[in-house]
Order: structure tokens, then sequence, then C-alpha cells
């Protein structure tokens, strides 16, 4: 069955939708826990990280979790994050195993701000589409970057990315382009505006490139649709 959503997504100099991640001390699952499970502790999740992750030295007092489904089993997923500087970051999911233990299937260097997980951005068919924005960038650019996501059968999939923000500037050049997505069905419809100017010059711009790209959703990412 497909749920059919319109989703618009507009962002220059911030992203819609997303509100504070919990931090460790202020952390309280959505889904009840049973007398038989305890609540989830800190320190188990960055036991995992150090037992799993490629990268050993994480600076884990910036961590924060949260637990929830996010897939069409019974079993709470756990999603993690460190936040570092200005553009360092580190987004882990780990995945309830059938004896019980949690497994890392995706570890991605993102910065994440902030994150809203409560609810799907859309749903088609069986798989539920979450959203993440994250950031990025270097001396002189600043991007930040949509990720359509899903769990399926214990897997991570990038269903899809894009700019949602871009900011630059190189060689007394100052450039920034802005995009949106608006999904309609499995499709999904990608535009951005850019503009160019010196950097020392303030007034208005006057000239854009626009472009719209389409995707179409495949059964497992959305494929770019060409002529």
């Amino acid at each position: 069955m497909l749920k059919k959503v319109v989703l618009g997504v507009l962002v220059f100099g911030f992203a819609i939708g997303i509100t504070a991640f919990y931090a460790p001390s202020t952390f309280s699952s959505p889904f009840p826990q049973s007398q038989a499970q305890p609540p989830l502790e800190i320190d188990q999740v960055k036991k995992w990280i150090q037992q799993q992750s490629l990268k050993k030295d994480h600076y884990l007092e910036e961590l924060a979790f949260q637990e929830i489904n996010l897939d069409q089993d019974e079993a709470a997923e756990v999603v993690a994050t460190i936040t570092g500087g200005a553009h360092l970051g580190t987004f882990f999911l780990f995945d309830k195993q059938a004896n019980g233990s949690y497994q890392l299937i995706s570890e991605q260097s993102w910065k994440i701000d902030s994150l809203d997980l409560e609810q799907p951005v859309m749903e088609i068919g069986d798989k539920r589409i979450y959203q993440i924005v994250h950031h990025s960038g270097g001396t002189g650019v600043s991007v930040d970057t949509a990720v359509l996501w899903y769990v399926d059968k214990g897997r991570f999939v990038e269903a899809w990315s894009g700019e949602l923000k871009e900011v630059s500037t190189f060689q007394e050049e100052y450039y920034v382009k802005y995009g949106s997505y608006y999904v309609d069905g499995e499709n999904l419809y990608y535009s951005t505006t850019s503009y160019k100017r010196p950097d020392s010059d303030t007034k208005a711009a006057t000239v854009f490139n626009q472009k719209t790209s389409a995707y179409t959703f495949n059964g497992t990412i959305f494929e770019a649709v060409t002529k």
C-alpha cells in the first residue's frame, strides 16, 4: 500500500521539521520499557561504539542517543550521535539481533545539530523513510545536506540525498545555492537556485541559475529520471 505524502522543504539558513535531539541527561524513550528490560544506559552505548566502530578515538562526552522503532519489527533500534567542532560529528545506528545483542549497521561522518525521528517523513509500502540534515564544510565553505533513509531487514538504506544550502567564498567570489525537495507519491522533485557575486559586492543578485531534477522510487532508492 502506498501512503501518499506531499512534502516540501525549503531551507535557506535553516531546516524545517527538526527538533532537539535528546542529550543523555534529559533523554526519555518514547517507548515503554518492560520490567524485564531496564532502560538503556549511555555507558552501554559507549561500550558498543568502542567495540564496533572502526574509529577508536571518538570524543564520547558529546554522545546523545535515542531508542526508537524505525522499521516493521518489534524491536527498537538505537540511534546515537556525537557532535564535535563546527563541521565534525558522527552518526551511529544499532539494530537489535535475534540473540538480543545490538549490531552497528551504519556509521556516518555526519554533524547533526538536531534530529527528529518521532515520525517518518513519508511511508512507501512497508518502508518508513526518515530525514536527517547534516552539516559539513571547511574553510570558506558551509553545506547543509538532507538525507532520506530507512531500515530494511537490519540494513541501513540511504534512499536519496540533496543539498539544502551551500555557501562558499573562493578567490573573492561569493557563491550561494539553496534547494528544496517535494515528494508526490513515489516521485521526488529536487529544485535548486544558485547565484554568485563578487565577495566585496553587497548588492542584490539579479542573475540566477535554477534547476529541477526528477527521481522515482525503484523499490530501494529514489533513482534519477532520464529522458
